[in-house]
C-alpha cells in the first residue's frame, strides 16, 4: 500500500513538472502559471500562482480561464456567452475584453484552460510568482532543481538496475563509474537547462488609451507615441546573453540583445504607438536569456528561427564535451563507490525515510 501511494505521488509530481516544462517550450501556461498583471485584482492578484485545469476547455459563465488573445495569455472571468464565443473581463477592468470590438470573443480554441476553483474561489498561492521570478536567485533555482532530480533518483534507483549490484556475501552495495558519470551528465544538463529557461522573463507594459490621456498616469491619447522603461537583470552569478522581443503596437525598442555580466543590470527603452481605439492594453515584451557558451552570432542565428534553439544547441554541445571526455578518460565499468549495509540497502533505508507515512 505505501508502495503504490509512492509512486502515485512520484506520478502526479512528475505530471505537473513534465507539464509545466512543456509549457515553458511551447510558450503557453500548463496546469499552473502566475497573474503579470492586476486585472483579476483581489480574486487574483499580480504575482499570485494559480492552477489550470487543462482538458476544462468548455467553461460557463462566471468561470475563470486562461486564453491567448493577440499572442497574450490572459486569465480572466467569462461574464457572457454569444455565437462567436465568450465574453470576458478582468474583476478588476471597468469593461469587458471585447467591448472595444478589437478584440474578437474568444472561442474554444484560444482557451487553454480554466482556472481550478474550491468553494467558488480559485487556489492560488498569493505572491508566489513574484517570489519565484524576482527573489530567488538563479544559483537557488538551479539548487532546487538539482534536489529534485536526485530525490527523483533515489526514488527509483533498485538493487536490480544496470551499474549497480548487491553481493550476497558481503552485503554491499557496488555503484560503477558508468553509471554516476551517467547521473551527474544527466544532472547538468537539466541544471543548464533549467538555469537559462528560469532566467526567461516576460514584462507586461499596461496602459490605457482614453480622450482624458495625460490626466493619469498610464493614459495616453489615441495615437499617442510614448516611452515606458524595463529593468531586465540578471540574477546569475555568471554572463548571460539577452535578447529582447515584442509586437505591435511598440514601434522600437532601445536595445534588442545585449549581454550582463553576473547580478548586471540593463535599462531598455519601449517606444509604443497607442491604437486608436480607446480601451486598456497590455503589451508583451519577452526576454530570452542563453549561457555564452556558443558564439553570439549563431545564438543570434539560432534564436531568430526559434527561442527553444539556441537552448538545444547548448545541450548538444555539452553533451558532446562529455561524451569525448568519457573516451578519453578511458574509465569504463569500474567500482567507485562500495557501501557496506546490514539488512537492507542504504538506498532502501532512504526511501523509506522519505517516504515513510
Amino acid at each position: 500500500m505505501n508502495r503504490a501511494i509512492e509512486y502515485l505521488l512520484l506520478t502526479a509530481i512528475s505530471v505537473v513538472i513534465i507539464g509545466s516544462l512543456a509549457g515553458a517550450l511551447l510558450d503557453r501556461p500548463v496546469f499552473m502559471s502566475y497573474a503579470y498583471s492586476g486585472s483579476m485584482t483581489p480574486t487574483i492578484s499580480k504575482g499570485d500562482v494559480f492552477f489550470i485545469n487543462p482538458l476544462s476547455r468548455n467553461p460557463s459563465v462566471g468561470d475563470i480561464i486562461v486564453f491567448n488573445a493577440g499572442g497574450t495569455w490572459t486569465v480572466h472571468r467569462v461574464v457572457g456567452i454569444v455565437e462567436d464565443g465568450y465574453i470576458t473581463k478582468g474583476d478588476n477592468n471597468v469593461a469587458t475584453d471585447q467591448q472595444s470590438k478589437k478584440i474578437a470573443p474568444v472561442s474554444r480554441s484560444q482557451i487553454g484552460g480554466r482556472v481550478i476553483t474550491f468553494n467558488g474561489k480559485p487556489l492560488v498561492l498569493r505572491g508566489a510568482g513574484s517570489y519565484i521570478q524576482n527573489s530567488l536567485s538563479g544559483r537557488t533555482k538551479m539548487l532546487v532543481a538539482g534536489l529534485l532530480i536526485i530525490l527523483g533518483t533515489l526514488a527509483f534507483t533498485g538493487e536490480g538496475k544496470k551499474g549497480i549490484r548487491k553481493k550476497k556475501r558481503s552485503r554491499a552495495v557496488v555503484i560503477k563509474f558508468k553509471t554516476l558519470y551517467i547521473l551527474a551528465s544527466v544532472l547538468l544538463l537539466v541544471m543548464v537547462a533549467t538555469s537559462m529557461f528560469v532566467s526567461w522573463q516576460i514584462f507586461p507594459v499596461e496602459y490605457a488609451v482614453t480622450s482624458a490621456g495625460g490626466t493619469r498616469e498610464g493614459w495616453y491619447l489615441p495615437g499617442e507615441v510614448f516611452t515606458q522603461e524595463i529593468t531586465v537583470k540578471n540574477l546569475n552569478f555568471y554572463p548571460m546573453f539577452y535578447y529582447v522581443s515584442t509586437s505591435r503596437p511598440v514601434t522600437e525598442l532601445s536595445e534588442d540583445s545585449f549581454q550582463l555580466p553576473g547580478s548586471g543590470e540593463k535599462t531598455v527603452l519601449v517606444t509604443i504607438k497607442s491604437p486608436e481605439e480607446t480601451s486598456v492594453y497590455s503589451t508583451k515584451v519577452t526576454v530570452n536569456s542563453y549561457l555564452p557558451l556558443l558564439p553570439r552570432s549563431t545564438t543570434t542565428y539560432l534564436h531568430r528561427i526559434n527561442p527553444i534553439m539556441p537552448v538545444l544547441a547548448i545541450l548538444m554541445e555539452i553533451s558532446l564535451f562529455l561524451g569525448v571526455l568519457y573516451r578519453v578518460s578511458g574509465i569504463g565499468n569500474e567500482d567507485i563507490i562500495k557501501i557496506r549495509t546490514k539488512r537492507s540497502s542504504l538506498l532502501r533505508q532512504i526511501k523509506q525515510e522519505v517516504f515513510r507515512t
